[in-house]
């Protein structure tokens, strides 16, 4: 089949209704149908082609996927972590150790983050294609996903995009919307450390202070540093691509155009002293992902695991065990 019909197949699956791919699914069905197959009449021509295979294969000729970096333990069925902007794999490690005695966990970083590959693409398809290219790597063809924050964005698009991959969604303090600006004073904060000259991080958190106010903050960036202790001076660097994390920030800020096509159970976690979900979300979330459900932690702000981490535990447990039902009892 030519490139052209692939991507066709898989944008007249995407265009067409929730309600019949809803149908198909329940059906047993494979989704990915030829370019003349009317909107109508897909039922009777569903198993043309899997579209797993189809978006697999229009996402990698459009990105070419980086192999990501990952920490893997446990055994079970298998749950993918993805962090935030500016983090990496490490922010994730206690929640990873606290699924691996039930679950198989995949904590990874992401390209242009932590000991990933850096590239000049910072688009939610290419990270997506990314994330797919992995579990084709290690051989899963389903798995819980957990997003925070970019990555919570990047598990939305996935599932999105892939909702044969996913069986559970969880997504941790954001949104599908697009946000302002915020993080212009971090950059700035960022691009205050003379790295050729620095001595420690805690020189770097001063030199962040000037533009970063929040203590945790400037600790929690200032942990991206590597250091070569063979190098003298000029030894420190980001671990995060700083120029492309910049360039693309205003990509990232937004948020691509979902065709609500996850229909499996999805978790949005909440901190009640954060600003990125606010209770007006609660109608786009659930018309993007009919299956949802929000839990709101009241001693948390946009970090639950850290600020929360009983809490945030106990809700995570809790819906991969039972979806949606426990949670809608509390919240």
């Amino acid at each position: 089949m030519s490139n052209g019909v692939w991507i066709g197949a898989c944008l007249r699956v995407r265009q067409g209704r929730r309600q019949m791919l809803i149908w198909l699914q329940a059906q047993g069905y494979s989704l990915a149908l030829p370019l003349n197959t009317p909107i109508a009449t897909t039922h009777a021509m569903a198993n043309h082609h899997d579209l797993q295979t189809c978006i697999r294969k229009t996402e990698r000729m459009k990105h070419s996927p980086v192999a990501l970096n990952f920490e893997e333990s446990g055994g079970g069925l298998p749950v993918i972590i993805m962090h935030g902007l500016f983090g990496s794999l490490a922010n994730w490690r206690g929640v990873a150790r606290n699924l691996a005695d039930t679950y198989r966990v995949i904590n990874l970083d992401l390209r242009n983050h932590g000991r990933s590959p850096w590239a000049d693409d910072l688009s939610y398809e290419a990270m997506a294609a990314d994330v797919l290219a992995l579990m084709d790597r290690l051989g899963l063809e389903r798995a819980k996903l957990l997003g925070h924050s970019l990555g919570g964005k990047l598990a939305m698009v996935l599932a999105d995009q892939a909702p044969e991959r996913f069986t559970q969604l969880v997504v941790v303090d954001i949104a599908p919307k697009a946000y302002p600006a915020w993080h212009q004073d971090v950059f700035a904060g960022l691009r205050a450390v003379d790295l050729d000259h620095l001595a420690s991080r805690e020189q770097a958190r001063s030199q962040m202070g000037q533009f970063i106010f929040d203590p945790e903050v400037r600790a929690f960036l200032a942990a991206n540093l590597s250091h070569n202790t063979q190098s003298g001076q000029g030894a420190w660097r980001w671990r995060f691509n700083l120029d492309v994390l910049q360039q693309s920030y205003l990509e990232t800020s937004q948020m691509p155009d979902l065709q609500g096509f996850f229909c499996g159970p999805a978790l949005f976690v909440r901190g009640a002293g954060s600003a990125y979900i606010e209770p007006d979300d609660r109608s786009i979330i659930i018309r993007d992902f009919p299956g949802g459900c929000i839990h709101t932690l009241k001693k948390a702000k946009h970090w639950p695991h850290v600020e929360d981490p009983q809490g945030f535990m106990n809700a995570i447990r809790h819906f991969f065990i039972d979806g949606c039902k426990e949670i809608n009892k509390t919240s």
